[in-house]
């Protein structure tokens, strides 16, 4: 099994990168027939599988080992949109990732919460990494951003 420590955090992200031009690619589409974020998501995880074949990609993933995944600063249970892990343990909890269309209009200032505290670095689920990924029809307009350690890291776009 690959394991994945700070010094490659660089592939990691050019693998999600990767993925992310593929469904540009091969599935552009899904942004121009508007579909539903848990389609493309849904989608995106099918690649990620690709890439990250020695951990599990799940989407809308809401377990904590055998519990609920609850965020106490946000007071709530949270289902991200896709996670990088291995099934019932933290210590290979490796990407978070939430997704949002250029279409949705809701406040982005929720799932950028939620993805700084599943990456504290002191946390409870101690995510490697933390992707939000704004997809728009045009890849140009395309938007990404990183956390690590609960922290968001300078702005990234990718053409």
């Amino acid at each position: 099994m690959k394991v994945w420590n700070k010094y490659n955090i660089d592939e990691i992200k050019r693998r999600i990168e990767y993925c992310i031009d593929t469904i540009y690619i091969n599935d552009s589409d899904l942004f121009i027939r508007n579909n539903y974020e848990v389609t493309i998501s849904t989608k995106l995880a099918q690649y990620l599988f690709v890439e990250f074949r020695n951990y599990d990609v799940d989407c809308e993933y809401n377990k904590h080992f055998d519990g609920r995944k609850i965020v106490e600063e946000l007071d709530a249970e949270v289902r991200p949109d896709i996670v990088i892990h291995k099934r019932g343990i933290d210590k290979d909890n490796l990407v978070c990732i939430e997704i949002k269309k250029e279409q949705n209009s809701s406040n982005r200032g929720y799932d950028y919460q939620k993805i700084e505290m599943l990456t504290k670095l002191y946390g409870k689920f101690k995510y490697k990494l933390g992707v939000f990924i704004d997809f728009a029809v045009n890849k140009e307009d395309l938007r990404i951003v990183y956390f690590e350690n609960g922290i968001e890291q300078p702005l990234v776009s990718i053409t």
